[in-house]
């Protein structure tokens, strides 16, 4: 096949997997070191025990902000697509291989180089121990 379009800067974000993931399959030992989703403010919200907070589930970007019709055009455009509406009924279409595949040939893309979470560990723990009050 002879690839014209290769997105070459796609990353899998927290907010978008299955809930229970991590919950679900770490170890006794670990479990309780997980990330999360829990009710928040503005709906369901990704949580570490410690305080980090990771984003609403399904929410926009890697930062899993609440989607505001209106402020970012790009995040406008996905929403007319239906991906936030998909994403409250628990239709994760940016982290569901098959509904990905569609997604990528709605915008022509023939293939796609994904990276890993953004920012999980280190960024946002770091975040929530200065908000303890933490000099680390």
């Amino acid at each position: 096949m002879e690839y014209k379009v290769i997105s070459a800067d796609c990353h899998l974000d927290l907010i978008w997997l299955p809930p229970d993931l991590f919950t679900s399959n770490a170890s006794a030992a670990l479990k309780d070191r997980m990330p999360f989703v829990t009710d928040g403010d503005d709906g369901p919200v990704w949580i570490s025990k410690g305080g980090a907070v990771f984003g609403l589930q399904n929410g926009m970007g890697s930062a899993g902000r609440k989607y505001v019709p209106g402020q970012i055009h790009r995040a406008d455009r996905m929403a007319e697509t239906g991906l936030y509406e998909d994403g409250r009924n628990g239709i994760r279409r940016l982290t569901d291989p098959d509904l990905r595949i569609k997604d990528q040939d709605l915008d022509g893309i023939q293939a796609e180089v994904l990276y890993g979470i953004l920012g999980a560990v280190l960024w946002r723990n770091r975040r929530a121990d200065k908000k303890e009050g933490s000099d680390e």
